[in-house]
This record gives C-alpha cells, sequence and structure tokens, in this order.
C-alpha cells in the first residue's frame, strides 16, 4: 500500500497545477509557522516560474488569501508534509480535492472537502477564497487532476480507521 501511495503522490506532484497548490500551501504554512520570509519567497518563486509574470502574482496573492482564510476557518490545525515531500497527507488531498472540485464544477467534492477541512459555519469564506485561487489557476490552464468523491471519501474513512494506530505509521510526520 505505501508503494502505491507513493506512486499516487508523486504523479500528483509531477504536475504543475497540483504542484503549484501542494506546494504554494507547504511554503506558506511553513513561512507562517517559521516567521521567516524564505518559504514564501520560494513560493513566490515556483509561482513565476511555473506561471510565468502574467498570472504568477494574481496566483500567489489568491494563493495566499484562500490560506489564510482556510487557516482561519479549519476546524483544527491542518496538517502537511514538509516541502519537496514526496507524500500527501488527508489535509492536504482535501485541499486539493477542493481546488479541483472547483475547478472541475464538481459540487459533491467541494462540499466533501469543505466539511473535512472547513467549521460549517465558514464554509462560505472558504470556498470564495478557494474559488478566486482556482479559477485564477484555470485561467492559466493550470487545471488539477479531477479527484472523484469516491476518493475521497475512501481517504477520510481510511484516516478515521488508522487514527488509533498512528503508533506503526511509516510515513514521515506531518507538520502542524
Amino acid at each position: 500500500m505505501q508503494g502505491q501511495t507513493h506512486k499516487v503522490a508523486h504523479r500528483y506532484l509531477s504536475r504543475p497545477p497540483e504542484r503549484l497548490v501542494l506546494e504554494g500551501y507547504r511554503h506558506w504554512t511553513k513561512s507562517v509557522i517559521t516567521q521567516s520570509p524564505v518559504p514564501m519567497d520560494e513560493a513566490g518563486d515556483l509561482y513565476r516560474t511555473i506561471l510565468g509574470a502574467q498570472f504568477a502574482r494574481p496566483a500567489f496573492v489568491a494563493m495566499a488569501d484562500f490560506l489564510h482564510t482556510l487557516g482561519m476557518c479549519a476546524k483544527c490545525p491542518l496538517h502537511m508534509f514538509a516541502t519537496n515531500t514526496p507524500n500527501i497527507c488527508t489535509d492536504e488531498t482535501m485541499i486539493l480535492g477542493l481546488i479541483s472540485g472547483i475547478q472541475n464544477g464538481d459540487e459533491a467534492s467541494v462540499e466533501l472537502c469543505l466539511s473535512a477541512l472547513s467549521c460549517p459555519t465558514r464554509c462560505d469564506e472558504v470556498v470564495m477564497a478557494a474559488g478566486s485561487f482556482a479559477l485564477i489557476l484555470k485561467g492559466a490552464a493550470k487545471i488539477l487532476m479531477p479527484i472523484p468523491p469516491e476518493v475521497l471519501t475512501s481517504i477520510l474513512n481510511h484516516r478515521a480507521k488508522t487514527a488509533a494506530h498512528r503508533f506503526n505509521d511509516v510515513t514521515p510526520p506531518t507538520i502542524h
């Protein structure tokens, strides 16, 4: 199972749209946690490299607004792996699923991801900020692969089943 998960994660991380979302989240969060501008600068470099001058700044600003909003509205502290880690944790998958769902018009995936990430009373704020980010990326032709709601449900169910067995987890620890 671990090898299969690693292959899926690598496939996502090798695609520029998913990389913008995932590595943007990781860099932004690391910058907030460490109070260092270096990770944020690295995220800016990634956005300029992948998106070019026309879309990098608007996408970067929308990403930062989305993550700031999500951080204020999250049910609990969100997890992440370190930048360039070839794994994707559940919270990162839900963030990818949210942006993908918005871009691909998959309301079921959007609702599922929102309920996994945000307090019910704050979902509107999160989806509006996520929508801006998702649409700017889509306008730059950076469209994420669809993640069907069945896959997202399976991942959430797996997390619930294995929560009591975390001491046996062989994946690297996530960062809050």
